[in-house]
C-alpha cells in the first residue's frame, strides 16, 4: 500500500500579493503561474505533517534526551554527555521547538482549516489526533506553551500568549473529542488521501483517538475515564506509528542522528536499562541493544564510558518505525487504572500480562517466547501485582518513546539513582532561546529544570 514512499519534507512557502491604491489597474492575474498551485492540497500536507511530527517527536530531542534522563541511554560525548549530566540549555531545544511549531503543527492547522472549507471532516479528524499528541508531547516537556494565539502570524500575533498546562490539556481533550466526531461523519466530500499511517482507514484513526484520550486521562488521574476510553481504543496488534525508509534521507531519526553523524556516535545503551533486561534474560534485549564483546553491557549514567552496547535495530536502523502509542500501552494503562480504582486486582494482573505479551510479540516480531513469559510474567496475580511492577514493565515496553519519562515523573518508577554531583533528574525542558529573545514578555519564568510541571506535581 505504501511502497516506495519518499519521506521528503514538503516545505512549501506560500505567499500572496495584495495590490491596492494607484496600482489597482494592474491585472491581478499577471504574476500567477498556472503550473504552480496557490494552495498546497491536503493529500500533500498530510504525509508532510505525519513524517515531520514523527521525526521530531521520535528523534534527537524528545526521545533521545528523555531516554538519557530515565537512563535507558547514556550520552558519552558532545551535547549528549551534557544531557546525561542534566545540562540542557535554552539553545539546545530551539530547533525542536521551532520545527514542531513551524512544520508539523502548522501543517495540522492548515489541514484543519482547509478541511472545514472543503467539507472533508476526515482530514480534519486525523489532523486533530496528531495535533493532540503533539500538544501532549510538548506540554509534558515544557509546561505552559502558546496555543490559542499560536499559528496566527498572518493576523499580526507574532508574540503569542502562553496557555497554562491545564488549558493545554483541556484543548487536547477537545481536539480528540472533535476528531472522533469528525472521523465518524458520513458526510465527507474528499476521501482521505496521503495517509502514511493507516492508509485512510478511518476506524483505525478513531481507535487511535480513543487511545490518546486514555493516555491523557491517566495523566490527569481520571482513571475511570481512562478505562472507558480503552474500550474503544487499540485492539491486539494495533498501534500508532510512522514507518521510515531504507535510504538515508528517508531513515528513522535516531538512526540518522546516531549513524550518519559526522561526529560519530555519542549515545550508547545505559547500564541501568541493560542491567534490568539482563537480570531476567528479557527477549527484547537483542532488539534493543547490540552485543559488545559477546555480552550486553551498558555505560554508567553520566560517564564517558564507551565501548559498550550500541543501540539495536529496534530504533537504530533505517526502517525502524517511530511509535507514538500501542495496544501494549493501553493494557498497561488498564492495569494501572484497575489497580488504582480497586476495581479488581486480578483483572489488573491479567491486563499487565497481556501488555507484556503484546510488547514482546511486537518487539521480537512474533518469536516464540512462551517459556520466558511463563517464568517471568504470567506468574503475577491479584495478590502480587503492584503499580511498581506495572510501570517497571511499561518502562521496558515503551522504550524509544517519551512515555517512560512521563511515567517516571508521574509515579517515581522505576526508582533511579541520579548521577552523582549532577543534581536531581530534570523534570522538564527549558524554554527555547528564540522564545526568550523574541517573546520574552510571555515566556514563563522557571528557576531550574527540577521545577515540576503541573501535570506531574
Amino acid at each position: 500500500m505504501k511502497k516506495n514512499i519518499k519521506y521528503t519534507f514538503l516545505t512549501l512557502l506560500l505567499s500572496g500579493l495584495v495590490i491596492t491604491g494607484c496600482e489597482q489597474w494592474i491585472d491581478t492575474d499577471i504574476n500567477i503561474d498556472p503550473d504552480v498551485p496557490s494552495e498546497v492540497p491536503m493529500d500533500l500536507l498530510m504525509p508532510s505533517m505525519q513524517v515531520s511530527l514523527a521525526y521530531h517527536i521520535g528523534g534527537n530531542r524528545a526521545v533521545k534526551t528523555t531516554a538519557i534522563f530515565v537512563q535507558q541511554l547514556n550520552g558519552v560525548s558532545r551535547n549528549s554527555y551534557s544531557e546525561a549530566n542534566y545540562i540542557l540549555a535554552a539553545t539546545d531545544v530551539d530547533d525542536f521547538w521551532r520545527r514542531m511549531y513551524y512544520q508539523g503543527m502548522m501543517d495540522a492547522v492548515k489541514i484543519i482549516e482547509m478541511a472545514g472549507e472543503k467539507d472533508s471532516p476526515h482530514y480534519s479528524g486525523v489532523a486533530k489526533v496528531l495535533m493532540a499528541v503533539s500538544l501532549g508531547t510538548m506540554t509534558n516537556l515544557f509546561g505552559d506553551m502558546p496555543y490559542s494565539e499560536a499559528f496566527q502570524g498572518s493576523e499580526g500575533i507574532l508574540t503569542p500568549a502562553y496557555d497554562s498546562q491545564q488549558e493545554i490539556y483541556t484543548a487536547i481533550n477537545i481536539l480528540l473529542s472533535e476528531a472522533i466526531t469528525e472521523l465518524q461523519s458520513t458526510e465527507n466530500v474528499l476521501d482521505l488521501e496521503g495517509d502514511l499511517i493507516y492508509d485512510g482507514d478511518i476506524d483505525s484513526w478513531i481507535r487511535a483517538a480513543y487511545s490518546l484520550r486514555a493516555r491523557y486521562a491517566l495523566y490527569l488521574g481520571e482513571y475511570t475515564n481512562a478505562l472507558s476510553y480503552i474500550t474503544d481504543a487499540f485492539q491486539p496488534g494495533e498501534n500508532l506509528k510512522v514507518d521510515f525508509g531504507s535510504e538515508n534521507n528517508q531513515a528513522n531519526p535516531i538512526y540518522q542522528y546516531n549513524s550518519i553523524s559526522a561526529w560519530g556516535v555519542d549515545i550508547v545503551m545505559c547500564s541501568t536499562f541493560i542491567d534490568i533486561l539482563n537480570a531476567s534474560s528479557d527477549p527484547r534485549l537483542p532488539f534493543y541493544a547490540d552485543l559488545s564483546g559477546g555480552i550486553y553491557m551498558g555505560s554508567t549514567p553520566g560517564s564517558e564510558e564507551d565501548g559498550v552496547s550500541d543501540l539495536g535495530d529496534y530504533n537504530d536502523s533505517p526502517e525502524a518505525p517511530v511509535l507514538f502509542s500501542s495496544y501494549a500501552e493501553m493494557k498497561f494503562i488498564e492495569a494501572e487504572c484497575l489497580l488504582r480504582t480497586s476495581a479488581s486486582a486480578d483483572d489488573a494482573a491479567d491486563a499487565y500480562i497481556e501488555a507484556v505479551e503484546s510488547s514482546v510479540d511486537y518487539v521480537t516480531g512474533g518469536a516464540d517466547n512462551e517459556a520466558w513469559l511463563d517464568a517471568n510474567i504470567r506468574i503475577e496475580d491479584g495478590t502480587s501485582i503492584s503499580i511498581e511492577k506495572i510501570i517497571g514493565q511499561k518502562y521496558i515496553a515503551m522504550y524509544s518513546t517519551v512515555v517512560p519519562y512521563d511515567d517516571f515523573r508521574r509515579t517515581g518508577f522505576p526508582v533511579l539513582t541520579p548521577v552523582p554531583g549532577a543534581g536531581d533528574i530534570p523534570q522538564r525542558f527549558p524554554y527555547p532561546q528564540t522564545e526568550i529573545s523574541y517573546n520574552s514578555a510571555n515566556v514563563p519564568t522557571i528557576t531550574n529544570l527540577t521545577q515540576p510541571l503541573w501535570i506531574f506535581n
